[in-house]
């Protein structure tokens, strides 16, 4: 045989090799990996309720950065160093005691938190819900998940680790060695058109405020109500994309500073919590974290409390598990590689999700391991389950209506589970004893 024949079937052989061994890695990636979709009964996990004499408890703790530079959390590949940050970044705690009820609200200075990171507060210090502001221009490196530190937080690193575990550990305790008797209080408003939705239709613009007044001092006049601000939480829905992905200063954007204007203005240790933030675009002209934050204080100061009235209110926490839906890579990969990107999403996430519910003074909370989007939280509100919390003790993605998701619009895109989501999430909520 000619050596230009031989030759060619020489290559031949090697391009079929090399097509049947890419056929194998396929087909082997395509096959149905994933243990989540399957249809299973909500399990009610942990339950506590109390209507007994409230008391309260309040305190923060810094982040202490163990070494400079630090990875910037927020954004993809390449991620900004930073060499100082432009305010300090805390971990915030009131602790809320009534009977046997005990039980710690805490925000966090960061992007968002692993199920792993807060079982492990939990496992220290007790019940807690734990939400981070969502700032993307904070603390990276923290997350032992694979696909966290890919897509926002960056390599693990146990120093770094250990520094935010600390700083919550240390909130919780100081708080509980400081409890005292307090009155309860909440209300709502709406907020101007700061906000706008980045896809979709609707976007939360209500501003909700949670208060916590030390009783009177001995010695006041009988019936004489509260007026020492212990602690607030301040809920809203905008998401924290102020600081420039290149920032190499570490920034807890405008829930940071709004917090720090709240605490030097007397309101009492102040968390702000994520709403409806998946799609809550903040629209002011060259808006800064400082500048948003000076707006919704303007805002809050303008807004005078009424007095905190609830003495014993009742109190309800639970906390569910539920089996999430399958995976579903359809709107963000071609068909021929949806089968192996859900296997890739699937590696690391749990088969199984919880969910957190609060009732406090009459305030019914739904708090989540998703970025709900402002349509989404619509459909829980009106399904009884309450106000949404946004990215509450997990981040497991975005969270949108299964109308959305069929249609492909609003933040779906972003979802990683089928259009079942919500209705599992609504179907779990019905375990509630409350």
């Amino acid at each position: 045989m000619p050596r230009s024949i031989n030759n060619r079937l020489q290559n031949h052989r090697v391009w079929i090799g090399l097509l049947l061994l890419l056929g194998g890695i396929y087909a082997l990636a395509s096959l149905p990996l994933c243990p989540h979709g399957k249809e299973e009964a909500p399990k009610l996990l942990f339950y506590q309720t109390s209507q007994a004499p409230l008391e309260v408890g309040a305190a923060k703790a810094e982040i202490l950065i163990p070494q400079w530079p630090v990875t910037v959390a927020g954004y993809g590949p390449v991620r900004a160093k930073a060499t100082g940050q432009s305010l300090p970044l805390y971990a915030r705690a009131i602790v809320l005691k009534s009977g046997s009820l005990s039980l710690s609200l805490l925000s966090l200075d960061v992007l968002l938190v692993s199920e792993a990171f807060v079982e492990e507060v939990r496992k220290q210090t007790g019940e807690v819900v734990l939400l981070p502001v969502h700032s993307h221009s904070s603390i990276g490196g923290f997350d032992e998940r694979w696909q966290a530190q890919l897509a926002a937080m960056g390599r693990f690193n146990e120093a770094q680790y250990q520094a935010v575990l600390k700083a919550c550990l240390q909130a919780v305790e100081e708080a509980k060695q400081n409890v005292r008797p307090a009155r309860f209080a909440w209300e709502e408003t709406t907020l101007e058109a700061w906000t706008q939705p980045r896809s979709g239709t609707v976007v939360d613009r209500r501003l909700l405020r949670l208060r916590w007044e030390a009783e009177a001092e001995a010695g006041a006049g009988e019936g004489e109500l509260a007026q020492t601000p212990l602690a607030q939480i301040v809920v809203l829905s905008a998401h924290p994309t102020l600081v420039r992905a290149s920032a190499t200063e570490l920034n807890p954007d405008f829930p940071g500073e709004l917090a720090h204007l709240e605490e030097e203005a007397g309101r009492g240790l102040t968390l702000v919590w994520p709403s409806a933030v998946a799609n809550a675009r903040i629209v002011l002209p060259e808006a800064t974290p400082r500048s948003f934050a000076q707006k919704l204080h303007g805002h809050l100061q303008a807004w005078p409390p009424a007095p905190a009235t609830q003495k014993a209110p009742p109190i309800h926490h639970a906390r569910i598990r539920f089996a999430l839906p399958a995976m579903d890579s359809s709107r963000l990969v071609p068909r021929f590689l949806r089968a192996p990107a859900n296997n890739l999403l699937c590696q690391g996430i749990p088969p199984r999700a919880e969910l957190s519910l609060l009732g406090l003074g009459g305030l019914q909370l739904v708090a989540l391991p998703f970025e709900v989007s402002g349509e989404a939280a619509l459909s829980l509100e009106e399904a009884g389950l309450g106000r949404s919390l946004s990215i509450a003790n997990n981040y497991l993605g975005y969270l949108e209506t299964p109308e959305n998701v069929k249609a492909r619009q609003g933040e779906s895109k972003l979802q990683y589970f089928d259009k079942r989501l919500l209705e599992r999430i609504v179907q779990a909520a019905r375990e509630r004893p409350f």
